[in-house]
């Protein structure tokens, strides 16, 4: 509890992503990976391994972003760092031990940034008292045309969540049906952006829940990209994110991860962002 304490203190961020609990997420992400390292570790190793395959086809070497860099817990840093000429860490709150941790690399720039590009003008409308919830619109100014690898990692199905907890908590009276479309735009959104990139891209993103009770009977299972309609995955795996007992004493919580990449290339142009499912 106290190196949670220190942590919050000794972590420097806006404001915003301190009031809508972003910083405390990234902690108690720290805390669910020691107690589930075990059962995690399958899932972070074949995320990096995907993003080593994605990066060995790309020519132009100069550049490469990773979007959800976090803990970096699925980033083969040593490896990315070694293969391209600049390598950018971006995510809305890195915590000190990240810090700490890259200054050894020369060409290695972490950048605190939204992706969604909205969630501090939420922040800002319910403290000025306004209640209209704002659409998402990526922008990353890091991705230019040095830019040769972007990968998105693990966040396509987070990037909704602390927002929507964020706006029920402050505002009264959203409708539920309003509530949904908000939040499957902000994930329509950044899956619209990776595929208007004109670089290689690798997306890897959890798209189902799977929940079994102790006997491994199935009692229930949704999408985690609030009904997005994707590509098939190129690569596919299961990620036991909460074994039993982690979040619910019977129940453990299990999520399907795919990977993309050649399918996520140029493909804009023909792209219909999503419907509900």
């Amino acid at each position: 509890m106290l190196y949670e304490l220190f942590t919050s203190l000794t972590t420097s961020c806006p404001q915003y992503v301190r009031h809508m609990d972003y910083l405390h997420e990234a902690i108690a992400m720290r805390a669910r990976y020691h107690r589930n390292q075990q059962a995690w570790q399958s899932h972070l190793d074949e995320s990096r391994q995907v993003i080593l395959a994605a990066a060995e086809k790309c020519h132009d070497r100069r550049k490469a972003v990773v979007l959800g860099a976090g803990l970096l817990l699925d980033v083969p840093l040593d490896h990315l760092a070694g293969m391209f000429q600049e390598l950018v860490l971006l995510d809305i709150v890195f915590l000190p031990e990240v810090v700490r941790k890259v200054k050894k690399y020369g060409n290695v720039k972490l950048v605190q940034h939204d992706v969604t590009n909205m969630a501090q003008k939420l922040y800002e409308n319910i403290q000025h008292g306004r209640s209209d919830l704002p659409e998402a619109a990526p922008m990353i100014p890091e991705i230019d045309d040095a830019t040769g690898f972007v990968v998105s990692l693990n966040i396509l199905s987070q990037l909704w969540v602390m927002p929507r907890a964020y706006a029920l908590k402050m505002l009264r009276g959203l409708d539920d049906e309003q509530m949904d479309d908000w939040c499957l735009q902000i994930v329509a959104a950044h899956y619209a952006f990776l595929r208007s990139l004109r670089c290689r891209v690798c997306l890897i993103a959890d798209h189902e829940f799977i929940k079994r009770d102790s006997s491994g009977r199935i009692v229930s299972r949704g999408s985690t990209v609030r009904g997005l309609k994707l590509l098939e995955p190129e690569v596919s795996w299961t990620w036991n994110i909460a074994p039993r007992g982690e979040e619910q004493r019977h129940l453990s919580n299990e999520l399907i991860v795919g990977a993309w990449s050649r399918h996520l290339e140029h493909q804009s142009h023909n792209h219909e962002p999503g419907k509900r499912g």
